[in-house]
């Protein structure tokens, strides 16, 4: 890229992650008064939440249109229904983060941990994807992290740096969440509210270079992004393990060993400058 196409590009990438920080956390400011502050107003809290995870794409929507005219639009709808998807890369998106989890589950089991009840009944996963995929990150972030801030990102930066990047904001992004009483954020800070936050820094920086990999080997495949995004978040609702401090640690290790074996299996991808016609 030429410098002064790197140059455009930095600002656009400031101004997201700027504008959905400080939007998302004006939206969910009403539901930390509720939860915490006992503020009464006719909508619960989760509403504002939800309104909130919303944010990323709306954002990266506007400066698409901004930057890129009705054109960059189109190429983003023309992503979120792309559904060809190698073979290989489904079995990458259903089976990466259920695998950790049912190995996480078996350590904790072997080793005599206290084993968490299943979160979702199996017979309403079906309908319980669908319901994380619109209203619970994947369908109102993936537009944003990966549509956009990683699409511009990728064009300067190898995939592991904008990886670690993207994945290190997209963690501050729910900082808000640790504070508001009732959220899966909250839940974990009775483990202290620093190890909570850093462990799950980890988590995402670990499910942000996974979904990197994806995106750059699908050809920026936002589609494929919403799904293992939704396969992830679904799965930690499946087996809580997180809840547990020891099924919380054996679950980062072995994600962070599993995520080690990929980035070293695609080194010359990951470690490299990638031109992708998606991008």
């Amino acid at each position: 890229m030429e410098t002064a196409d790197r140059a455009e590009l930095i600002p656009q990438i400031g101004k997201y992650f700027s504008a959905t920080i400080i939007i998302t956390w004006i939206v969910w400011l009403p539901a930390l008064l509720i939860r915490n502050y006992e503020l009464v107003i006719p909508i619960p809290y989760d509403v504002f939440i939800k309104i909130g995870s919303f944010v990323p794409t709306l954002v990266a929507l506007f400066l698409i249109h901004k930057y890129d005219g009705s054109e960059g639009i189109r190429l983003i709808c023309r992503s979120l229904i792309n559904f060809r998807i190698r073979i290989e890369w489904l079995f990458f998106i259903f089976l990466v983060l259920p695998g950790v989890l049912i190995a996480s589950y078996v350590i904790l089991r072997i080793s005599g941990g206290n084993l968490p009840r299943m979160g979702i009944d199996p017979r309403f996963i079906p309908i319980a994807f669908l319901y994380v995929l619109i209203f619970l990150g994947p369908l109102g972030e993936e537009i944003g992290w990966r549509g956009f801030a990683l699409k511009r990102i990728l064009r300067n930066t190898p995939p592991i740096q904008a990886a670690i990047f993207v994945g290190s904001i997209w963690s501050i992004w729910h900082l808000p969440l640790f504070l508001i009483n009732g959220t899966t954020q909250n839940a974990l800070a009775k483990f202290g509210l620093l190890p909570a936050f850093f462990g799950y820094m980890l988590y995402t920086v670990m499910l942000s270079i996974l979904i990197t990999l994806l995106f750059v080997k699908c050809n920026a495949n936002i589609f494929g992004s919403i799904l293992f995004h939704t396969v992830s978040n679904l799965s930690q609702g499946v087996l809580p393990l997180i809840f547990s401090k020891n099924g919380a640690m054996i679950e980062l290790l072995i994600l962070c060993m599993v995520t080690a074996g990929f980035v070293y299996g695609f080194r010359e991808i990951m470690f490299s400058k990638t031109r992708l016609t998606g991008v």
